[in-house]
């Protein structure tokens, strides 16, 4: 499984009441998503996630790729038919073993705790968002090393660092 996330220099992926508006300044370079889904075979992502981005979006993941919403709710009827919902933990780390995980930060954490992340890319936007939720949270039940593979500084400010783990 693989992270690709940006986060804000005060660690923030999210502002408060989830809202993904500082993203958009960052919207328009090129920061290598396109090549990087193109080595996964699967996303997962959070109902939290899911459902600040699904009902404005949709589903905005490539569509030959398989979905998973990790979730004990059923989702709406009108999610793409490659798309499931489960909360069996057990279940997606099987069956999505070569997943960009997209959240949110509790999925993540999940994923950490259970030695499931093998890379991380994480984007550090040039800004400050003072509440939100992080990236990390406080009182991972594990510790890692993680292994600084590249850096990559863009234009607009933003320093990617890419892990394996």
């Amino acid at each position: 499984m693989q992270i690709f996330i940006a986060q804000t220099i005060d660690g923030y992926i999210a502002g408060p009441d989830d809202s993904l508006d500082h993203l958009t300044p960052f919207n328009d370079p090129d920061f290598g998503y396109d090549a990087f889904i193109a080595t996964v075979d699967s996303v997962v992502l959070g109902r939290k996630t899911f459902d600040v981005i699904y009902p404005d979006h949709g589903w905005t993941y490539p569509s030959h790729l398989p979905g998973c919403v990790l979730t004990s709710r059923p989702l709406p009827d009108d999610v793409p038919d490659n798309v499931i919902g489960t909360a069996d933990i057990d279940r997606v780390a099987a069956e999505y073993s070569n997943a960009f995980v997209d959240g949110g930060a509790q999925v993540i954490r999940t994923f950490c705790d259970r030695n499931l992340i093998r890379e991380a890319r994480i984007f550090t936007l040039p800004i400050l968002l003072g509440d939100g939720t992080q990236l990390f949270a406080s009182g991972a039940a594990t510790q890692q090393s993680w292994t600084l593979i590249d850096t990559r500084r863009f234009p607009c400010g933003t320093v990617l660092t890419h892990y394996k783990i």
